[in-house]
């Protein structure tokens, strides 16, 4: 993580006179902090770890973590996976950090352990405290943060955190949401890379696709590709869309298991997700089994030119909810027999899958209703046809908003996937 992504949080809370913010959910920490560890994975109820930025450049950016995961900061560092901190406040994880300090008097001096004494004597303040909130109280008190107008993106952390405490404690979840949803040109520089990673991962997906191979043989032959690659499929495997029911294979069954092979005629929605440097990767392509006929790749075509009319929309100022009108009216004036049945959603990606800087709740109407983009956000364009009639068809792509045209982070082809089948080969 750079000093510019605290920079724009400062700045951010300079505009709406906040003193200090305390973060307590993971992703909130990593995009103040870098800070990440394989805990957080775990997605506890109750936090692991915590940050306090405060507004003041004069006061420092803490990072409070178990204090057994101070290695993980020296690996990070290692790896150049930079953890962005002034200090850092220690806290007890159950007896992990009891077991860790005990002395051994066989263990061999590795260079981690001195890398993380490094740490510990540089940026380490104050005694190891029994929990993160004792931790996070001790940090706002220690740096002169127990008075003034605080914000949390947890109630009951911060209510707990700042008891006794001369504060205007409010909720800061939205806020951070607008701070976040625009990029820093890092993050942006980071994307492209996790661009490169989709392009090659949705490439891969359309060559596993194959006639008479088992939806488990495709999920695992992607979800291996993305491992090799430093890609983290999340859910089932490489989530694809599409299921069986009463045997029949239903693109619309999302991740609904299917205990037949892929045949002749299959339309099958590759909603190929992963996560790569803590960045989502969300592209999608639609493919078929089979030679497609003339009607459906009639529909994928409209489809893909009402798809490339909206990114002609992804322009600073202008409101995500306009674009599905776009896309529709294109639909209805080629014909399209169901235009109704187009779902499409321009939402931020980031550290989640969606960011919509809308107040919450915003995955309701309201983040349908949309926002107004600005300069440096990266906008994921999600359309999907539902129609039965001739099936269903899906595309997806992320854009960083510039000045002038949107800047794509994928480049795969707008094409339809054709897998062979028995009849395309002369069997």
């Amino acid at each position: 993580m750079s000093a510019e992504t605290i920079a724009r949080l400062r700045a951010m809370m300079a505009q709406e006179d906040i003193d200090a913010v305390i973060l307590s959910h993971p992703h909130d920490v990593r995009y103040a902090t870098g800070y990440h560890s394989v805990l957080e994975r775990w997605t506890q109820q109750e936090p692991l770890c915590g940050a306090i930025v405060p507004r003041d450049p004069g006061k420092p950016v803490t990072l409070l973590i178990p204090e057994a995961s101070i290695g993980v900061i020296a690996v990070g560092n290692e790896r150049e996976q930079r953890i962005f901190c002034d200090e850092i406040r220690t806290i007890d994880m159950l007896n992990f950090c009891q077991v860790a300090r005990a002395d051994d008097p066989g263990a061999r001096r590795s260079g981690l352990a001195r890398a993380a004494l490094g740490i510990a004597s540089e940026k380490i303040r104050g005694e190891c405290q029994p929990d993160l909130l004792a931790a996070l109280s001790q940090g706002l008190k220690a740096n002169g943060l127990d008075r003034g107008r605080i914000g949390c993106d947890d109630w009951r952390v911060g209510h707990r955190v700042t008891q006794g405490m001369q504060v205007d404690l409010f909720d800061a979840l939205d806020f951070l949401m607008r701070v976040r949803v625009v990029k820093t040109p890092g993050e942006i520089a980071r994307y492209r890379k996790v661009g490169k990673l989709a392009d090659a991962v949705i490439a891969q997906a359309g060559r596993e696709v194959v006639h008479g191979r088992s939806w488990s043989e495709v999920q695992a032959r992607i979800a291996e590709f993305m491992v090799r690659n430093e890609v983290v499929p999340v859910d089932e495997g490489a989530v694809l869309f599409g299921g069986g029911y009463d045997g029949d294979f239903i693109p619309d069954l999302f991740r609904t298991p299917v205990d037949r092979p892929l045949q002749s005629g299959d339309i099958i929605i590759l909603e190929t997700q992963g996560v790569h440097d803590g960045f989502w990767i969300d592209i999608n392509r639609t493919a078929v089994v089979g030679p497609p006929s003339a009607e459906y790749l009639r529909l994928h075509d409209i489809l893909r030119d009402a798809f490339l009319k909206t990114v002609d929309h992804l322009r600073p100022g202008v409101h995500t909810g306009e674009l599905a009108k776009i896309a529709r009216d294109h639909l209805v004036q080629n014909g399209v027999a169901a235009p109704d049945k187009l779902l499409l959603v321009a939402h931020g990606i980031g550290y989640m899958p969606l960011e919509i800087p809308v107040p919450f709740p915003s995955h309701g109407l309201a983040g349908v209703a949309g926002f107004e983009m600005a300069e440096d956000m990266l906008i994921s364009l999600d359309c999907l046809y539902f129609g039965g009639t001739p099936g269903p068809c899906h595309m997806e792509n992320v854009y960083a908003i510039t000045s002038g045209a949107p800047e794509p982070m994928y480049h795969a082809p707008l094409e339809l996937f054709v897998a062979e089948a028995p009849e395309l080969a002369g069997a």
